[in-house]
């Protein structure tokens, strides 16, 4: 009731649908950073929002600057996408990649090698065959699947990648037509490093990620930065622009003053969803089974500071020590020398292990033997690989940056980036405690569940509708 004792529409103060688009992830081959992220809040967006007798939340994708419901039907047609992305090797006869091994020996070129025996999440010779499938998926999709129009009082939750160009084209021209029909857009944001850190990406991605940070800024009643750091930088950016920047990019918003002003912070999970996975394969138990090793998990990537983390170990393996250090995570962009470093390493099979194709089952085994966790990054929106070391108990050493202190507070050990050696000085130390038998230190917080992190995500968008109820109650 309001204070005219009228009583208010039902869904005024709460969203009438809510719509979680996953665009990007369905048909994604890889579990990096946001894939996690965006399936962990799906995973328990139904038990959160009945906790909170809010609607039963759809899954939906975007095509065409349209949402179509991702029902089941939908789902296995971005699974045959997404395998591919995965894979290559699964849609293709089995005599290929015996034919193009036996090739590449016999005229040994790395970039042969990369077209013909792409890594796992890579395409290689392939990529026009699996954008031809993407389309052609699409088009099905928009020929069959149920279009879902957004309206008053809807909630569009928007988590995804969106910065991928292809994704772009379609998904804001659909929030800004759901906004006008009055629907309520919340935008996930990871972090900012292609503007803050052009150096990582290079200058046309970093030109592309602009047009990407002006449109959600122009969309979004509501963004959700996944760390305060991000937050702060993000408004501090979206303040900077000026008209003639914001006048090279097609967006909703006529000027920075109409840019959303509600920017907020979350904290993600820790948990790792082995839902998916399956047995842990044998070859990796054996890398554990005989020494407890220092990890690193992190997608191939010159802001991952991989270079770094070799050069600390070669000090110790040159001084006589045995560390064992596991390496986990897709070859990214621009990594083809610390993958070459990597691969010719005299201690590679030894004390050094590379592994790109693990699922969660397998990653969560790696966690729960490892002696420590190391995380040498460079710069992050949030560094999730930190949570999931201390969720598992284990000595986490982290590099010394805003959003590491921020995310793994008193609970980590920190190194210097500006010298290997204070890495292996803080191995050398944790060897120590380990031999010794020392307790690991017990974290100081109760880190955060995805359920929990779901919750507040879902706490944050109610405000916008309790927001309405107020001012029309008034």
């Amino acid at each position: 009731m309001n204070n005219l004792g009228m009583k208010l529409p039902p869904h005024l103060n709460r969203p009438r649908r809510i719509l979680i688009d996953a665009s990007f992830t369905l048909g994604s081959g890889k579990s990096s950073g946001v894939e996690r992220v965006v399936r962990s809040v799906w995973k328990h967006a139904a038990e959160v929002a009945a906790s909170l007798q809010l609607p039963v939340p759809e899954l939906v994708v975007s095509h065409g600057a349209e949402f179509y419901h991702a029902d089941q039907a939908v789902q296995q047609r971005y699974e045959s996408v997404a395998a591919m992305h995965r894979e290559v090797y699964t849609c293709l006869p089995r005599s290929y990649r015996p034919i193009a091994t036996q090739l590449c020996r016999t005229f040994p070129n790395q970039t042969l090698r990369k077209w013909l025996l792409p890594d796992p999440g890579h395409l290689g010779a392939f990529k026009l065959a699996h954008m031809a499938r993407e389309r052609f998926m699409r088009g099905q999709i928009a020929r069959t699947a149920t279009r879902i129009t957004p309206g008053e009082d809807d909630l569009v939750l928007l988590p995804d990648a969106y910065w991928v160009n292809r994704l772009g084209q379609t998904i804001w021209p659909a929030a800004q037509a759901a906004r006008e029909a009055g629907a309520k857009v919340v935008s996930f944001l990871y972090d900012l490093i292609p503007l803050s850190h052009p150096q990582f990406v290079g200058q046309e991605r970093s030109r592309a990620f602009l047009d990407y940070m002006i449109n959600l800024a122009s969309n979004s009643d509501l963004v959700l930065a996944i760390s305060k750091t991000v937050r702060d930088q993000a408004r501090e950016f979206l303040t900077s622009l000026d008209a003639e920047m914001l006048g090279n990019v097609h967006t909703a918003a006529d000027s920075p003053s109409e840019f959303c002003q509600d920017l907020r912070a979350f904290n993600l999970g820790c948990q790792i969803n082995t839902e998916r996975e399956g047995n842990v394969r044998e070859e990796i138990r054996s890398i554990f089974a005989d020494q407890s090793p220092y990890l690193m998990v992190s997608t191939f990537d010159p802001r991952k500071n991989h270079d770094f983390l070799i050069d600390a170990f070669d000090r110790l393996w040159d001084a006589g020590g045995n560390q064992r250090l596991v390496l986990i995570g897709r070859l990214g962009a621009r990594c083809a020398n610390t993958i070459e470093r990597i691969r010719s390493h005299r201690m590679l099979g030894k004390q050094l292990f590379l592994l790109t194709d693990i699922g969660d089952g397998e990653l969560q085994y790696a966690y729960e033997n490892a002696r420590a966790v190391v995380f040498p990054s460079h710069v992050e929106g949030y560094g999730l690989p930190i949570v999931e070391s201390l969720s598992f108990g284990k000595r986490t050493l982290a590099s010394d940056t805003p959003i590491h202190r921020e995310v793994g507070r008193n609970d980590c050990v920190y190194f210097d980036l500006s010298n290997p050696g204070s890495l292996a000085a803080a191995v050398n130390d944790c060897d120590r405690a380990t031999e010794a038998g020392e307790a690991i230190p017990v974290i100081s917080r109760e880190l955060t569940s995805w359920k929990t992190s779901t919750e507040d995500v879902f706490d944050k968008c109610l405000s916008l509708y309790k927001t309405t109820a107020n001012s029309a109650a008034a």
